[in-house]
């Protein structure tokens, strides 16, 4: 089942999102996170409230969605430096429990150890996701089949010219296993997230729009600003 929250402005949706993330926090052991810019806020929130004490990291994993081939984890431009200075180096997480894609080794390697480490300690409790503007989530770009699960990728030209990143690849997380999380939180700021967000949930599930087919999840909420929601009713 979807729910949707339409909130007035980016600071409201990371608000909301936190609220959300924190009733569901105690009893989730795996935690899936998201990088990007949306989810930001969320993140100092999170660990304004770790610092504070109220919420503890001990006993928790964390698995990310994904990360690009051959980049340096201490590299500014890598997933791992994000999440280590956006969140996990601010909350009292066991570094052993952090699971990331090794970006620097063979990627189809890196891929399958990666799929195993899920395996043995999945599925994710709690996952995290932003959208693309493209519709695609982690880095499942147009194409990609509900049954897919952690691969290799080429990034799509679009995603390139968002991100930038230092390569055309990266491991992602494929759907199959996105979907298979207990219970998903989606969240999407500014009016250029709307086409896709639309698409993703007026139409039917399909491959062009991979985020259509979180249709099909039983626990997935879609919170959003008034500006990534204003093309909904369009």
């Amino acid at each position: 089942m979807v729910k949707l929250i339409v909130k007035e402005n980016y600071s409201a949706m990371s608000k909301e999102a936190f609220n959300i993330f924190r009733g569901r926090f105690d009893s989730a052991r795996v935690l899936g996170f998201a990088t990007g810019s949306t989810p930001l806020k969320l993140y100092e929130l999170i660990s304004e409230e770790a610092r504070s004490g109220r919420i503890s990291f001990e006993g928790k994993l964390t698995f990310n969605l994904d990360e690009y081939c051959g980049v340096d984890p201490f590299d500014s431009a890598s997933f791992r430096h994000y999440m280590d200075h956006n969140l996990f180096l601010n909350v009292n997480m066991n570094p052993n429990s952090i699971h990331f894609p090794d970006s620097k080794s063979d990627p189809k390697t890196a891929a399958k150890q990666y799929r195993e480490e899920y395996l043995r300690y999945g599925p994710i409790d709690l996952q995290i996701l932003g959208i693309g503007r493209n519709g695609h989530i982690a880095f499942n770009e147009p194409g990609a089949m509900p049954d897919s699960v952690t691969r290799v990728v080429e990034l799509s030209d679009d995603t390139l010219r968002v991100n930038m990143p230092k390569g055309n690849k990266a491991v992602t997380m494929g759907i199959k296993e996105i979907l298979e999380s207990r219970t998903i939180l989606l969240l999407a700021s500014g009016k250029e997230k709307g086409l896709a967000l639309r698409k993703a949930l007026r139409d039917s599930p399909n491959t062009a729009v991979p985020a259509s087919f979180l249709q099909m999840h039983d626990d997935v909420t879609f919170v959003m600003d008034e500006e990534a929601a204003s093309m909904l009713d369009a």
